[in-house]
């Protein structure tokens, strides 16, 4: 059955704005926290989940991780001679689809009777008291209908009514990725390439990341560290897809194979630190900066933030304070991007000491901010310091890296354990 779209003047203790990752995981953990006798979600349909997916790694425990239809142990990491592969545990990695997600907060908001998703568009709101309004545009045969809502608490992940900044160098991964399937077995189930820095390194800092979903299927897709004064989309994105066939071609050598799909886009790398909660509306996902700029991972941050937003509403607190500060981790983001601009060659090669000195764990525990100070020393005493040290004088001097292409070894291929 349809949910009723709202009606005029209609109350709610929450109006959840987007229906994404951060809007339905925030709507899970609510209603897994027995929080709220109405909560509306309200969807614009820009973003249809049969499309996207996210990933993300954890130790098992987290409300949405047995929802993860693919889930591994191992990652491989690979460059210019050199790989590795590494065990995860106790981490796991895993991936769950816009379906799956949207199956499972149906399952979970379904124990809350008034817990509603609804096809609509927030486009205004409006302090009021201790509450807000909301104007929604609801679709109707014909055009739309413009209804508004109050609600004590607006959680936004569209950033509606936040001043949109454009700085010269904003920063974004540029992704474009093959859905294949093989006549014969060619990948490790149980081991994804978090990221194979074998593919052109002209347009900017790039990796290959690769998730199989059986033996005979994965996810191929290209990566680009983008800023938007240097790097031309349009001309350098109409190139992706030749680069991820070419890393198919070289070094998963799967013979023929079929695209039964693609995945494109851009993820915002956002610098600095996020908008400030005000009064009732609260910033939730990307908006919140839950996207971590030096990975473009976001989708545990969110999980994090959701159950911290729960728990503060049930206990009668402010959510604004749900949102830890993070400077430590926005000054290292930011001097790994700061690298990645001024010499993409520097960053390769700074990946490849983090991955090649660090055991995966201390890896994934420093990026999900789960380390210890004694673990995060450990990990940092690992990475060269003259990258950063060189690109915070180019930066303040306003010179630039000459950024050759960084080489690649097309012999080097990965090995595949099913062969």
């Amino acid at each position: 059955m349809t949910p009723a779209p709202p009606l005029p003047g209609e109350r709610f203790d929450a109006v959840i704005v987007g229906a994404g990752a951060a809007g339905l995981s925030l709507a899970c953990h609510l209603a897994d926290a027995g929080w709220g006798d109405k909560v509306l979600i309200v969807d614009d349909a820009s973003h249809p989940l049969e499309a996207r997916s996210w990933a993300w790694w954890s130790k098992g425990t987290g409300l949405l991780d047995s929802a993860a239809s693919v889930e591994v142990r191992h990652l491989r990491v690979a460059g210019g001679g050199w790989r590795r592969t590494q065990a995860l545990e106790p981490y796991s990695y895993r991936r769950i689809t816009g379906p799956e997600l949207s199956a499972e907060t149906d399952r979970i908001i379904g124990a809350r009777p008034g817990y509603r998703r609804v096809v609509g568009s927030a486009r205004a709101l409006a302090r009021e008291g201790a509450g807000c309004r909301v104007l929604i545009d609801v679709p109707e045969p014909g055009g739309a209908r413009t209804v508004e809502v109050s609600a004590r608490w607006v959680f936004d992940s569209v950033g509606l009514g936040v001043p949109s900044a454009s700085p010269a160098s904003a920063a974004y991964l540029d992704f474009h990725g093959l859905h294949i399937e093989c006549p014969t077995d060619v990948f490790d189930p149980g081991t994804a390439t978090l990221m194979d820095f074998r593919t052109d390194q002209t347009a900017g800092a790039a990796f290959v990341y690769v998730l199989p979903t059986s033996a005979r299927s994965a996810l191929v897709e290209r990566t680009v560290f983008a800023f938007s004064d240097t790097y031309d989309r349009g001309l350098h994105g109409a190139r992706h897809e030749d680069h991820v066939r070419d890393y198919i071609g070289a070094h998963v050598r799967a013979g023929a194979y079929k695209v039964t799909g693609r995945e494109v886009g851009t993820i915002p790398l956002q610098r600095g630190p996020a908008p400030t909660p005000k009064g009732p509306v609260i910033p939730i996902g990307a908006t919140a900066g839950m996207v971590r700029a030096s990975t473009g991972y976001g989708f545990a941050r969110i999980q994090r933030h959701s159950a911290a937003i729960a728990s503060c509403l049930a206990r009668g607190r402010h959510p604004a304070s749900a949102a830890p500060a993070r400077r430590w981790s926005r000054a290292l983001d930011d001097a790994l991007l700061r690298v990645i601009r001024e010499d993409r060659t520097a960053a390769v090669e700074l990946f490849a000491t983090l991955f090649t000195r660090n055991p995966a764990p201390r890896i994934l525990a420093f990026l999900e901010e789960e380390a210890s100070p004694l673990s995060q020393i450990a990990l940092c005493v690992t990475l060269p310091v003259g990258p950063f040290l060189r690109a915070q004088v180019r930066a303040a001097t306003g010179t630039r890296a000459a950024n050759p292409r960084v080489p690649y070894a097309e012999s080097d291929t990965v090995s595949h354990p099913s062969r």
